[in-house]
C-alpha cells in the first residue's frame, strides 16, 4: 500500500482558502431559498411525530407516508393559516379606513368605549387617560405592514410555496439520512453533533409547537368566539388575541376584556355574557389541553422569551420572522447547552489530570 505524502504547509492553505471560496459560493447559491428551507426543515420536526404514526399504518411505505403527510399539512393547516391571513387583511384594510375616519360607526363605538374607560380610570388615577382610538389605529396599521407584505407578491409567494413544500417532502422522507449527513461533515465532535440535533429539536417543538401552535389555536377559538357573539372583524381580533396569547401573565385577556365590553356596550346583555363564558370556557382551557400533549418531552421554554423573539423576528426577517425568530433562539439555546457540556467535559479533563 502506498504511503502518503504529507501536505505541506502551502499546499493546507491553498485548500483552506478554496474550500472557503467554495463554501461562501455555495452559500450565495442557496442564499435565496434559505428561509424556505430554513422553515421547511422546522416544519419537518414538528410533523415528524404524525409522520412516524402515518408510516406504521402504512406499513412502511415511506414514500406514500411522505406524500400523505405533506397533503395532509396543506389542506388541514397550510391552506386555512393563508384564508384565515386573507380575511385578517381584508378586515384590517377596512377597519384601518373605518377608525381613522370620523363619522363610521366603528369611531363613534371606539370613541364611547374610550370616554367610558377614562371615566373609570380618571377617578382611581387622576389625569390619566387612554388614547384607544390612536392604540388601535397603530395595531392596525401593524398588521398591514406586515400581512400585506403575504399579498404583495402572488409569483414570488407561489414559487416559494412549492419550494417549500418540495423540500418538506424529502425532510420528511429522508430526514435521518440528512442528519446522517450532518454529522459525517460537521466540525463538531459526533457526540456533541447528536446532542446539538437532539436539543434543538426539542426546543422547536417547544416553542414552535408548545407556544405558537397554542398561540394560533387560541386565536382562532378567539375569533369564532367574536363571530358567534357579534363583534366586528372576528378574524382581525381573533389574530390579535393570537398575538396577545403569547405575552406572560395577561394572555388572551388583553383582546377578550375589550371585546366583552364592546359586546356590552354596543350588542346586548346576552353576546356580552356569552362572550365572556366562551373565553372563560373555550379560550383559557385551550392552553392547559393543549400545551402538555404538543411540548410533551421538550424543553419549557419562557413565553416572554417567545414573544420577543417573535417580534423580533417580523422585524429583522420580515414575515417569515414569526418563525424564524423563535428558531433562532432555539439555535441559540440548543448551542449554549452545547457549550455548558463543552466547557463541563474541559473542567472534568482539567481535574483528572491534575
Amino acid at each position: 500500500m502506498p504511503t502518503r505524502t504529507p501536505y505541506t504547509r502551502p499546499e493546507t492553505y491553498f485548500f483552506l482558502v478554496i474550500l472557503i471560496l467554495v463554501g461562501i459560493l455555495s452559500f450565495l447559491v442557496f442564499m435565496p431559498f434559505l428561509s424556505t428551507l430554513i422553515l421547511a426543515g422546522t416544519f419537518a420536526v414538528v410533523i415528524y411525530p404524525a409522520h412516524n404514526k402515518i408510516l406504521a399504518i402504512l406499513k412502511g411505505k415511506r414514500t406514500f407516508a411522505s406524500l400523505v403527510t405533506v397533503f395532509g399539512l396543506v389542506f388541514l393547516i397550510i391552506a386555512p393559516l393563508f384564508l384565515i391571513a386573507a380575511q385578517v387583511f381584508n378586515e384590517t384594510t377596512s377597519a384601518y379606513y373605518h377608525i381613522t375616519s370620523e363619522n363610521s360607526s366603528l369611531t363613534l363605538t371606539v370613541d364611547a368605549l374610550q370616554n367610558t374607560f377614562n371615566e373609570k380610570i380618571e377617578k382611581l388615577f387622576p389625569g390619566v387617560t387612554i388614547d384607544l382610538k390612536n392604540y388601535f389605529t397603530g395595531a392596525s396599521a401593524w398588521l398591514l405592514q406586515h400581512i400585506g407584505v403575504f399579498f404583495s407578491g402572488t409569483l414570488s409567494i407561489g414559487l416559494r410555496l412549492f419550494l417549500g413544500l418540495f423540500a418538506l417532502y424529502y425532510f420528511v422522507k429522508d430526514g435521518p439520512k440528512f442528519i446522517q449527513l450532518f454529522q459525517d461533515h460537521s466540525p463538531i465532535p459526533r457526540e456533541h453533533t447528536s446532542i446539538l440535533i437532539l436539543k434543538l429539536r426539542m426546543s422547536i417543538r417547544s416553542i414552535i409547537g408548545g407556544s405558537i401552535v397554542v398561540a394560533i389555536c387560541q386565536g382562532i377559538v378567539s375569533g369564532i368566539g367574536f363571530a358567534i357573539f357579534g363583534i366586528p372583524n372576528p378574524a382581525l381580533w381573533g389574530t390579535l388575541a393570537g398575538l396577545a396569547a403569547l405575552i406572560p401573565g395577561v394572555g388572551t385577556s388583553l383582546i377578550l376584556i375589550p371585546a366583552v365590553v364592546y359586546a356590552f356596550v354596543a350588542g346586548s346583555l346576552f353576546h356580552g355574557i356569552g362572550l365572556g363564558i366562551w373565553g372563560l370556557t373555550a379560550v383559557g382551557l385551550l392552553d392547559n389541553f393543549l400545551s402538555p400533549k404538543l411540548i410533551g418531552g421538550g424543553l419549557k421554554i419562557h413565553p416572554l422569551i417567545v414573544l420577543f423573539s417573535i417580534i423580533g423576528g417580523l422585524t429583522f426577517f420580515g414575515p417569515e420572522g414569526f418563525l424564524l425568530g423563535p428558531l433562532t433562539i432555539s439555535l441559540l439555546m440548543a448551542l449554549l447547552g452545547i457549550y455548558r457540556m463543552m466547557v463541563k467535559t474541559e473542567e472534568q479533563s482539567i481535574q483528572e489530570q491534575s
